[in-house]
């Protein structure tokens, strides 16, 4: 975003398409102010020749100030100047937690768009893109300021060509040795699970809802299951690491972390490449450096519906993006999930916690739908289904 870029700003309080104030790459950013009625406001360029086609996909460099205002934030992407041949994909929809939001207040980040996940309407060519606009939209009565610094185009690895699924699973319930390995054995896929060692624990003496560490055992070493920490006790996920009344401190984040792991390491639950999962999906940059720190080597998050299509190599690897799998989930909109990945390539993260067979709240999915949804992936002849951490360990080339 540097001097004649070339974007314009439409549809805002204020802007300033040189902002020199503040950036993070070069001298300038171009920054707008949205507006307080409803209207959304946008930063458009044209006149451009680009191609998305294949292995491409964008990467944008955004910053937001304001962000509980923002309602929404997308990219469009045309190949007739934004007139009927486009289509969008979410940066940012509208989140009240702000320790779940994959951005974060205030805070630069590189975001990846995968087109798996755009909203289209005619049929734009991704081989001609001529224009790409960033849409900013506040709640009523408040503004929000989005900085833009930058536009690149990227390729995406190839072992991610045909499409990836990964099924990811929460908090260590009984259900995911008995619903879930079930249902992947069948194929002989791997799945993660990311452990919460008191649960096990609870479960090494007698309690049934969840897993032992036996059966943990036995989804690794028949099953090929990563086993990644969540957390070291269920009082620890539940105060979360972030957000919330209260999260845990520097140092009992610190303590979690080298416990759980430890544990995992202690019961050859691990080969060493370590996966996090945050508790609730809360997060902040400081615990993101601690993971970083402590030697894990990607944590997933719990993002919005709207934005949690992944590409590969993720835009932040301590903030993989996933989809809930819960008992608003519809195996009608999984299965278009699923087209999506297999018709664009890029990588589908679930999240799911227990299986059951009526599901009545947002950590319970149907039994029937999982297996569903299992059979419908092994129907789609060019997709992987592969353990997290394999995605995050596969060669670039």
């Amino acid at each position: 975003m540097q001097n004649g870029h070339g974007w314009t700003a439409g549809n805002v309080s204020a802007s300033n398409l040189n902002d020199t104030t503040t950036y993070a790459l070069g001298t300038q950013s171009a920054s707008i102010t949205t507006r307080s009625d409803n209207v959304a406001s946008t930063l458009t360029r044209t006149g451009l020749s680009v191609n998305l086609s294949g292995a491409k996909h964008l990467r944008i460099l955004v910053r937001v100030d304001g962000i509980d205002n923002l309602k929404g934030l997308n990219v469009y992407v045309s190949s007739d100047g934004v007139i009927a041949n486009f289509g969008y994909v979410y940066v940012q929809s509208e989140t009240p937690d702000p320790a779940v939001r994959w951005l974060k207040d205030g805070e630069w980040k590189w975001v990846t768009l995968p087109w798996q996940s755009a909203t289209v309407t005619g049929s734009p060519n991704l081989a001609a893109v001529d224009s790409l606009r960033l849409r900013a939209l506040s709640a009523g009565g408040t503004t929000c300021q989005v900085r833009l610094q930058a536009v690149q185009v990227i390729e995406r690895r190839p072992v991610a060509a045909g499409g990836i699924v990964c099924f990811t699973y929460d908090d260590s319930y009984a259900s995911q040795y008995t619903i879930a390995k079930r249902d992947l054995d069948k194929y002989g896929w791997p799945a993660t699970a990311y452990t919460i060692v008191s649960s096990a624990q609870d479960a090494d003496a007698g309690n049934t809802a969840y897993l032992s560490t036996t059966r943990l055992k036995q989804l690794r070493t028949w099953s090929g299951w990563e086993i990644g920490p969540h957390a070291m006790t269920a009082t620890s996920h539940n105060r979360g690491f972030a957000g919330g009344t209260n999260p845990l401190s520097a140092t009992e984040l610190d303590t979690d972390i080298g416990d759980t792991v430890q544990w995992l390491v202690d019961n050859d639950l691990t080969d060493g490449f370590i996966g996090h999962c945050y508790p609730q999906g809360r997060f902040s940059t400081a615990v993101q450096r601690q993971m970083l720190r402590a030697g894990v080597s990607y944590a997933r998050a719990m993002t919005s519906t709207a934005n949690s299509a992944e590409t590969v190599p993720p835009a932040d690897s301590y903030a993989i993006r996933c989809y809930t799998l819960d008992n608003n989930s519809t195996l009608s909109g999984l299965q278009a999930q699923v087209d999506a990945v297999a018709n664009h390539g890029g990588l589908l993260v679930y999240c799911c916690h227990d299986i059951v067979t009526t599901p009545t709240t947002s950590t319970q999915f149907s039994i029937a739908n999982h297996t569903a949804l299992v059979d419908y992936v092994a129907g789609k002849s060019g997709i992987r289904v592969m353990t997290l951490a394999d995605v995050m360990r596969s060669p670039p080339g």
